[in-house]
């Protein structure tokens, strides 16, 4: 009875530090949630007109005439995350599917993991695999607002690594659509690949740019 208690303590520890792994949201105080708000609304503020030149906008020109901006959630601080990349050993090149049913390579560069509500989440993280690209890192995924309030081939957040190499900010707020939701005729996204469904709903970032759309499909 010793040995097993002993060992019930053992993996009550190891499981501490598996959740010590997958970290909560980023506690800020009011100067850092402040500061993170500003840069939020100043990003989507230059998303917004760079939509609004005709020279470069990703909109049909049928859109673009009564352009106002596109539609957000509110903010969710608890939605940011900060996360250790849990690179692959030997990275594959993995086919992701498109829109109209080709397929893409990407580089399986590792993973993600953080906890919401009490439960860990792991996501998968991609990279270029044409030789000689800009190396990028980049997490589409889908959640239960899919298709509903949000496009319904899934969205994407870009991914970029702090000084120390590993570490990453994970912060769904600025999740973005693909081209595909502004003008399916012209552009053909890559979907989320189905490792990366998230259980409940990420109510930040990116909303549907045509709200009446929501359950017309991808």
């Amino acid at each position: 009875m010793k040995h097993l208690a002993l060992m019930l303590v053992w993996l009550a520890a190891v499981g501490c530090g598996a959740e010590a792994k997958a970290p909560g949201p980023v506690v800020m105080n009011d100067m850092d949630l402040e500061n993170w708000q500003i840069a939020l609304v100043e990003m989507r503020i230059d998303k917004n007109e760079a939509f609004m030149d005709t020279t470069s906008t990703a909109l049909r020109l049928e859109d673009l005439a009564g352009f106002e901006g596109l539609n957000y959630y509110d903010p969710d601080p608890t939605l940011r995350f900060r996360v250790q990349l849990q690179r692959e050993a030997s990275p594959d090149t993995v086919f992701l599917q498109k829109r109209r049913g080709q397929q893409v390579p990407y580089v399986k560069e590792g993973k993600v993991a953080f906890t919401r509500a009490g439960r860990v989440h792991v996501l998968s993280v991609f990279g270029p695999a044409e030789p000689g690209a800009e190396k990028f890192l980049w997490l589409p995924f889908t959640d239960e607002t899919t298709g509903r309030e949000t496009y319904g081939g899934g969205r994407y957040l870009d991914l970029t690594l702090e000084g120390d190499g590993s570490s990453l900010v994970l912060d769904f707020n600025y999740a973005y659509n693909p081209l595909c939701d502004y003008n399916p005729e012209k552009y053909n996204c890559t979907l989320p690949p189905t490792e990366n469904r998230l259980p409940f709903a990420v109510k930040a970032g990116e909303q549907l740019f045509r709200p009446q759309a929501a359950g017309a499909g991808q």
